[in-house]
């Protein structure tokens, strides 16, 4: 029955990460915990969200904005080799927390902040996301403010977004991997959910374009505050 949960929720959380750009990893990795053993959590969550992330991607392709990508990638790489290498000082419980914090202030201070140009800002988020992501799992929402801070359309933040979530939770498979975490007594549920990520993919991104502009970018900042307010809470971790 955990397996069945678990597989519905993967559609429903991809789905609607494909029309909104976030929120389905954090609805993913919430349902988990307690479905399955803890250790792992994380790297199963990313491998299914590499299906995800993935498919939403490819079938977007043409919206990714690859200058944007690249500089997230070289981030991204340096802070998978920190996160395998350093024992964390900062309480488990609080970084959720300085997330959530981060999110907020990014989505609603003032645009005068951000009116200088932040020489390496993707490179810095991609470094801190990873790093983050080995240690909570679900730290999609760190770079969804910062995409709709540089004036993206809608299709472009949430493929981008999955772009760099690819890069992200393909990262994090290689250094469990690297840890000794065995992924081969997950495999029938894995093959279940990435099929059902996948297909949930589809779906919303045939469904995103119901969306108006407009309302996207209004639709985006209040599922982010949601978010963040959760994540500070300590509800979902």
């Amino acid at each position: 029955m955990n397996s069945v949960i678990l597989i519905v929720a993967a559609f429903f959380s991809s789905t609607l990460t494909a029309i909104i750009g976030l929120g389905g990893g954090v609805l993913l990795i919430s349902l988990m915990h307690g479905l399955m053993p803890t250790a792992a959590i994380v790297p199963v969550h990313g491998a299914v969200q590499l299906a995800s992330n993935v498919s939403r991607a490819a079938l977007g392709i043409q919206h990714v904005q690859w200058r944007l990508l690249g500089a997230y990638a070289v981030g991204a790489v340096l802070g998978a080799a920190l996160g395998s290498r350093v024992v964390v000082t900062v309480p488990e419980t609080a970084l959720p927390m300085l997330l959530g914090v981060f999110v907020l202030i990014v989505t609603w201070a003032p645009k005068r902040w951000f009116a200088v140009r932040w020489p390496g800002k993707f490179t810095t988020v991609g470094a801190v996301q990873t790093f983050i992501s080995l240690f909570v799992g679900a730290a999609g929402p760190l770079v969804t403010p910062v995409l709709l801070r540089e004036g993206l359309t809608r299709d472009r933040i949430v493929v981008t977004h999955g772009a760099m979530m690819t890069l992200l939770h393909l990262l994090k498979i290689v250094t469990f991997g690297f840890l000794g975490f065995s992924m081969t007594p997950y495999l029938p549920l894995l093959a279940g959910m990435v099929v059902s990520a996948t297909l949930g993919s589809w779906v919303g991104t045939r469904l995103r374009s119901r969306v108006p502009e407009a309302r996207f970018k209004t639709i985006l900042k209040i599922a982010l505050t949601l978010l963040a307010l959760r994540l500070i809470s300590g509800v979902l971790f």
